[in-house]
């Protein structure tokens, strides 16, 4: 296996550890998670430090996000397109805050501080994933009363919204959002 690879396959099985143990997760635990000799956990990532913090910028890595986002069946009706586009979406960003609130718990810090003390923070959204979901509503825009970017920009903080931990109320499903936003942006007499 190439070295990038390694590191790759290495992140993606520690991630639910974090979750689950937060940086408490041994590189035992990742061996043998991963079917590999803990020796190469830190061939791959010089120390365990390295590879929390390879973790907490994977989880940002929207590019499986878009892969899938683009893998929706364009053929599907709006409301189908889009329920599947928040499943997405939710499952994503219940990554982020999985692995970020373990972290946070613990006492770690997972985004690296620049300047006077400022995080430095990631865009509050990707173009790429933008320009999917854009792509996903595509034709059916005629039928918003909003343009799609509003639309897209509404089920974005329901479902950031709905995968939140600290929200007092229970997570809406991605069926619940999209007929909340769809029922309310789209045009009178239309369907």
């Amino acid at each position: 296996m190439a070295p990038e690879d390694r590191r790759t396959a290495i992140v993606e099985v520690t991630i639910p550890l974090l979750r689950e143990h937060g940086v408490a997760v041994t590189t035992k635990q990742v061996a043998e998670a991963a079917g590999i000799a803990e020796g190469t956990v830190f061939r791959a990532f010089g120390t365990k430090d390295e590879l929390v913090q390879a973790c907490a910028t994977a989880v940002f890595d929207t590019t499986g996000v878009v892969a899938s986002l683009r893998g929706i069946d364009p053929d599907l009706p709006l409301d189908d397109r889009l329920v599947a586009a928040v499943a997405v979406m939710q499952a994503w960003v219940e990554r982020i805050i999985g692995v970020i609130g373990a972290l946070h718990h613990a006492g770690e810090v997972p985004i690296r501080h620049t300047g006077a003390g400022h995080p430095r923070r990631k865009p509050m959204s990707d173009p790429a994933v933008d320009a999917a979901f854009l792509d996903l509503v595509g034709p059916d825009a005629a039928v918003l009363r909003l343009p799609p970017q509003d639309v897209v920009n509404i089920l974005a903080h329901l479902t950031l919204s709905s995968a939140h931990p600290m929200l007092p109320v229970r997570s809406m499903t991605p069926a619940e959002i999209v007929s909340v936003v769809l029922d309310g942006t789209r045009k009178a007499g239309t369907a």
